[in-house]
């Protein structure tokens, strides 16, 4: 006989869905580090979205490819603006398009901070080879859920994922494309959840 979700069971899960992606991204390796004891999640109704770290992103050829070429696989200054970007506008449009949690850009009272960290990055398939895959990769990261206003640690998850499900031909628009619709479905996920918690 299972036992009811507690409501931090329930407030946990929506930020590790939320780092995870949602139902069509596998995810696996999914660990909740921390989690402070005895919040009231209910007080908050924001988020504030601090930008995708990309501090120490590593990119990590496929195990497949043998004698890698490192110039091939670098995280490049254009590579970090396209994912911080892409990241940034896709988290709020999913948040604001589900419901009833605002994305604010500065802290204040009832606002939680959400911070991603990728800690890698496995594309599929390196810059300009001619060739199909499923999916654009996989990437390992990091969420941290804080108070806004104070700092307060509340949350810090770590998991893998693959990014998209399905088969794509390796160019610049299709890896961007499925990033972000990626990025999109974190936040509709961490939306739903958090409203229908703050429900309970």
């Amino acid at each position: 006989m299972h036992k009811r979700p507690t409501t931090w069971t329930r407030i946990g899960l929506a930020f590790l869905l939320m780092a995870s992606a949602g139902v069509w991204a596998q995810t696996s390796d999914l660990t909740v580090t921390f989690r402070k004891p005895n919040v009231d999640f209910k007080q908050y109704s924001k988020l504030l979205i601090v930008p995708l770290n990309l501090s120490d992103t590593r990119i990590i050829p496929p195990p497949w490819v043998e004698n890698a070429d490192p110039h091939k696989w670098e995280l490049t200054k254009k590579n970090e603006d396209t994912l911080r970007s892409a990241y940034a506008d896709a988290v709020r449009k999913g948040i604001e398009e589900s419901g009833d949690f605002k994305v604010v850009d500065a802290a204040a009272p009832g606002t939680l901070q959400v911070e991603v960290r990728l800690i890698s990055l496995t594309p599929y398939a390196a810059r300009g080879e001619q060739t199909t895959t499923l999916g654009a990769g996989s990437l390992s990261f990091e969420a941290h859920v804080r108070d806004a206003r104070n700092g307060e640690l509340l949350g810090l998850f770590q998991g893998t994922q693959q990014v998209g499900q399905e088969y794509q031909e390796n160019t610049p628009y299709n890896r961007v494309s499925t990033l972000t619709e990626h990025f999109t479905d974190w936040g509709r996920n961490v939306s739903r959840r958090l409203t229908a918690a703050r429900a309970q």
